[in-house]
């Protein structure tokens, strides 16, 4: 199953729990970094908790995916 990057945008920010969803923002992303997304969603999916670190790792590897 192809997933959307709006779609992935959307998980992440649901299980990330993110307050400041501006540092997520679907549109931000350019269609050529979607595989570079699904490996971060595909990580943070198959986790049952993140720790502090690396949720700082996590929101600093998307925000390097923005435009």
């Amino acid at each position: 199953m192809t997933e959307s990057i709006e779609q992935m945008v959307d998980d992440i920010k649901t299980k990330l729990r993110l307050v400041n969803t501006s540092v997520l923002n679907k549109d931000a992303i350019p269609e050529e970094k979607k595989e570079d997304l699904k490996d971060i969603h595909t990580m943070v999916m198959s986790r049952k908790n993140i720790s502090a670190s690396e949720m700082t790792a996590i929101t600093h590897a998307l925000g390097e995916l923005r435009k």
